[in-house]
């Protein structure tokens, strides 16, 4: 497993990588909660939407809470509407250049770490598949992660 350091070098090269069809889902691996807090992305043919859970989905002990969801929206995060299903959201117009995916995998390591206080990525395991060949399964293996199926 790596650091946070590291998930965000894997993410970055990751998102960049991604076919239209791509859904990624970064999930914390709490069996105990009834929705654990995740990031998750969409990409399309003109945008990658990228979405880390809004407060209104946890349990309170797990919530961003007030001071978690300034460090949300100064990390870049929108603030959470129905459009997006109650997420904190970013939509980014593809294509997006190198800077521009670090900069998401950023924002995602401070809504994951700071904002939600998970202490290490080793905490979390991934789902990814392409919608549009059929759901198949992709790997991300520099993530750092376990793939969940």
């Amino acid at each position: 497993m790596t650091g946070w350091e590291q998930f965000a070098d894997g993410l970055a090269h990751h998102l960049a990588q991604l076919p239209t069809g791509a859904v990624v889902k970064i999930i914390e691996s709490d069996e105990s909660a009834d929705v654990p807090r995740y990031a998750q992305f969409l990409q399309t043919d003109s945008k990658l939407i990228a979405e880390v859970v809004g407060d209104e989905w946890l349990a309170p002990e797990l919530a961003a809470g007030a001071a978690g969801s300034r460090l949300l929206a100064d990390a870049g995060w929108q603030q959470p509407d129905e459009d997006h299903s109650g997420n904190w959201w970013h939509d980014s117009t593809w294509p997006i250049d190198s800077a521009g995916y670090r900069r998401l995998a950023s924002m995602v390591v401070t809504g994951l770490r700071d904002a939600f206080q998970i202490a290490d990525p080793s905490t979390l395991h991934y789902e990814a598949w392409n919608g549009n060949a059929g759901n198949r399964k992709l790997d991300l293996p520099e993530l750092g992660l376990p793939s969940q199926s």
